[in-house]
């Protein structure tokens, strides 16, 4: 009989691209990848042919009943209509090819002999191809109860072992390689390539049914297309001087930073806010990939305004260093918006269930967010790395595209004990990937820089280091910390203010042609501020995270603008924000209003405070930052009960953690004044370190956070254990502990089944089984975050389902401004202005930071 067997359909619905074809195809491409690295297959103790061989394995599963019964054009070819439904095909069998390939391809490795050990990990990842992994064994897949195939006249064993030899032959993949283990780097960095080749071998615009050119011509065919996806690494210019890239010549601290860090390895550089540890930070990653030592940057910021902004400064960077590759676009988290064609078409043309979700899988990795990890040069959330090192679906695709990269940290303090193991995980895993680290940060504790570069060496070990500093690991071995001159001191006054003061105060700065920068601890907290402050006879902003990705971009673009270093608008004016500003964004204000937070996020947000040398408004003679001042006096916190101290502290106190915020409140209320940088280091120490002379309300706070740091630290060991694979690839589900579970609400004015009209005014038709980038940015440029809480229960439309994973909703937009939800709890009602953003109003009081 026929012994043709499928792995694709064809528009129609027919058997199209065999499994043999579509196997060559992957490991083609999987090897044009591979020749791009050399350095990494050295590292790895691999070869490209090696790779090829193993990637081009992955889809023998589908060489199955399970399978091949999914066509029924190919069952009525081979006249076997009548057994598969006799015989249960559709139920009786295994379905999951991917479970199949694990199987048959250990029992393949073996057989040419691949040592057990590693025949077992190898089939493990290779059948996880689709994101999900099944526990590797030393007896293959479900030990002791083989994998069903009803009698049908074809030996499907037989039929796959000869497919295996003919890949293996075709590839050389030869049977000898460095040994591996279940966390081994090879391992995961093979896997992860495994999933890219194959999304991109099912790309139709190189590898269709029409084009497919048999064996001679498939490598050429996988060249070209790496190529037109931009997976080739960047050719940048040799010999650039600091000045040649940034237009000015490096202060100490990034002279410093370019001596020290030559070499693989984690390094850290602290420095002050707006010292530059940016541009040190980039040239390094600039010298590393010039000598041959990193093939990319991807620069990890704690939130999507972060990475925003620095997608600015990166893009100029890049035009600099390697112009032939900024002509094309550069990929960060929200890049996609702007694409006008997908640089991905995969086969949307299988059968419904696994491939049209892994189909969707690599859209999203082509045209979204994720992409910005692929990328050579990539700017986005520390989410997107975190990712990498929690058990969620695709997490080895993120290796992946890390390895061999320099990976910039920046603002490493910010992250709680949860988020913050993660991050330890991440700098040990990217290190066995091939990666430099490099961690910034303007507040780090001298416990903290022990963890990340010793390991959580004993602090006691740890003497008093110099401010600057840059301080280091390579090849296992402490660097020498090498410390730069402090720079130039300057004095910022403190006060604790009443909000009605704060408020005159603020609007008579403005007044007077000065630029105020008010940071609330939540939206609700902004908002409300906001409202007050509307009307005034000069402009007011508002900037935070409930405002659709459309109308934050032009938000932030016009107070970025105003409030920035060439103050393009500036006037007097008052922008209030959440906590998305209060680091990695360059705003220059004449006077600082903020609630309590802890000392490293007021340090943060000090650094929005005069940063630039400027002629300032009458009557703001020097720096100046007013801490709205509680309700309750310290005095009268040390007396109060811990619940008491919780009530009185309200919405903070769910933010940041209660004893932090009461050291916090003791620290800087002893000050009229502190010394930037000088006392940088001494305000945090002071802030965190040990002391037994306490309240007991305030021991008892200590002790609820010290339980909650061993819970946070032990859940996020729980999910970095990456066989479980249970968890959701989504951005900040997994990586940061956040007690409010929220879900995406996509804003339209109408939605029917033809057409969907968004809240930003485009317009755009629905229906079709294809995926549609216009419509997958029309929907990412009009959605919000809200508390999960809010709802009964939450159901999307279905016209929009393709596009989501996890839980979301559609908030329909009437006359009057209300947003009108399916579900949504009595007395929750929800408005939306283009001033304020989504308005949450409710009974319940909790907020959303």
């Amino acid at each position: 009989m026929n012994k043709y067997f499928w792995a694709k359909q064809t528009i129609d619905n027919k058997p199209g691209i065999s499994v043999y074809e579509h196997m060559l195809n992957v490991g083609s491409v999987a090897q044009a990848i591979a020749e791009t690295a050399p350095k990494l297959l050295k590292r790895f103790g691999l070869s490209a042919s090696n790779v090829g061989a193993f990637a081009a394995l992955h889809d023998l599963g589908k060489i199955s009943p399970g399978f091949q019964r999914k066509s029924e054009v190919w069952l009525k070819d081979n006249n076997l209509e009548k057994l598969a439904r006799n015989c249960g095909w559709d139920t009786g069998i295994e379905s999951d090819h991917g479970k199949v390939s694990h199987a048959t391809i250990q029992m393949f490795l073996l057989s040419i002999g691949v040592n057990s050990r590693m025949s077992k990990f190898y089939s493990a990842v290779l059948g996880a191809h689709h994101g999900r992994l099944n526990p590797p064994n030393d007896r293959g897949y479900l030990p002791g109860k083989p994998i069903s195939e009803a009698d049908s006249g074809i030996d499907w064993n037989d039929e796959r072992m000869n497919n295996a030899q003919r890949i293996w032959d075709f590839f050389n993949g030869g049977n000898t390689f460095d040994p591996v283990a279940d966390v081994s780097a090879s391992l995961w960095w093979l896997a992860g390539l495994t999933s890219v080749a194959d999304w991109i071998g099912s790309d139709e615009r190189f590898f269709s049914p029409e084009r497919q050119q048999g064996e001679r011509n498939v490598k050429l065919l996988a060249t070209e297309c790496i190529n037109a996806i931009g997976l080739l690494p960047p050719i940048v210019k040799p010999s650039l001087s600091f000045h040649d890239i940034f237009g000015f010549d490096p202060n100490d601290m990034q002279a410093q930073a370019s001596r020290v860090i030559k070499n693989f390895g984690v390094y850290i550089i602290e420095a002050p806010m707006g010292m530059g540890k940016t541009e040190a930070a980039l040239d390094v990653a600039y010298r590393l990939m010039a000598a041959g030592k990193a093939t990319g940057i991807y620069f990890a910021l704690p939130t999507q305004a972060t990475s925003n902004r620095m997608h600015l400064r990166m893009e100029e960077f890049v035009k600099r260093i390697s112009p032939e590759f900024s002509r094309s676009k550069l990929i960060h988290g929200n890049s996609w918006l702007a694409q006008t064609e997908m640089v991905f078409t995969p086969s949307l043309t299988e059968p419904r269930g696994i491939a049209i979700e892994d189909a969707r899988s690599g859209n999203d990795w082509f045209v979204s967010a994720k992409r910005a990890l692929i990328a050579p040069f990539g700017v986005g959330t520390v989410d997107q790395a975190l990712l990498s090192v929690v058990a969620a679906k695709h997490f080895f695709v993120r290796q992946f595209a890390l390895a061999g990269k320099v990976v910039i940290l920046d603002e490493i303090h910010s992250y709680d004990l949860y988020t913050g193991t993660l991050i330890d995980k991440l700098i040990t895993t990217l290190e066995e990937l091939g990666c430099t680290v490099i961690v910034l940060s303007a507040t780090l504790t001298k416990k903290r820089r022990a963890q990340i570069l010793s390991g959580f060496k004993s602090i006691s070990e740890e003497s008093e280091k110099p401010y600057p500093l840059i301080s280091g690991r390579s090849d296992g071995k402490l660097v020498e910390p090498v410390s730069a001159p402090e720079p130039e001191r300057r004095g910022v006054k403190v006060e604790f203010v009443d909000v009605e003061l704060a408020i005159n105060d603020a609007i008579r700065m403005a007044r007077s042609g000065g630029t105020v920068l008010w940071v609330c601890n939540t939206v609700d907290a902004a908002q409300r501020m906001a409202i007050r402050l509307k009307g005034l006879d000069f402009p007011v902003g508002l900037l935070h995270s409930r405002f659709p990705f459309s109308r934050r971009e032009r938000l932030e673009s016009e107070w970025m603008e105003r409030f920035g270093k060439d103050g393009k608008g500036r006037c007097g004016s008052i922008l209030v924000s959440t906590q998305i500003v209060e680091q990695s964004v360059d705003l220059d204000a004449d006077i600082l209003i903020t609630e309590l937070a802890p000392t490293d996020m007021l340090l943060q947000r000090l650094g929005r405070l005069w940063r630039h040398n400027r002629k300032r408004p009458v009557g703001c003679s020097y720096p100046r930052v007013c801490i709205i001042k509680e309700e309750t006096t310290l005095e009268d916190l040390r007396i109060k009960s811990s619940k008491e101290i919780k009530q009185c502290l309200g919405s903070k106190s769910v933010i940041y953690d209660p004893f932090i915020l009461l050291r916090t409140l003791e620290v800087w209320s002893e000050r009229k004044e502190v010394i930037i940088p000088t006392e940088i280091r001494a305000l945090i120490e002071s802030t965190y370190e040990d002391r037994e002379d306490e309240p007991d309300s305030w021991l008892e706070l200590s002790g609820e956070m010290l339980g909650k740091m061993s819970a946070y630290r032990q859940k996020a060991v729980m999910n970095s254990n990456i066989w479980l694979v249970a968890l959701d690839d989504e951005d900040g589900v997994q990586t940061r502990l956040n007690e409010l579970q929220m879900i995406t609400l996509v804003l339209c004015r109408s939605l029917t089944e033809l057409e969907a009209v968004f809240v930003d005014d485009s317009r755009l038709p629905l229906g079709g089984d294809h995926y549609r980038l216009d419509l997958a940015q029309a929907i990412h440029k009009n959605l919000v975050r809200i508390p999960r809480y809010l709802f009964d229960s939450v159901r999307g439309a279905t016209s929009l389902a393709k596009y989501f994973h996890g839980v979301w909703a559609v908030g329909l937009l009437d006359a009057k401004g209300e947003v009108v939800v399916e579900s949504i709890k009595n007395g929750v009602h929800l408005f939306y202005s283009e001033e304020m953003g989504l308005i949450i109003e409710k009974t319940d009081e909790r907020e959303e930071p």
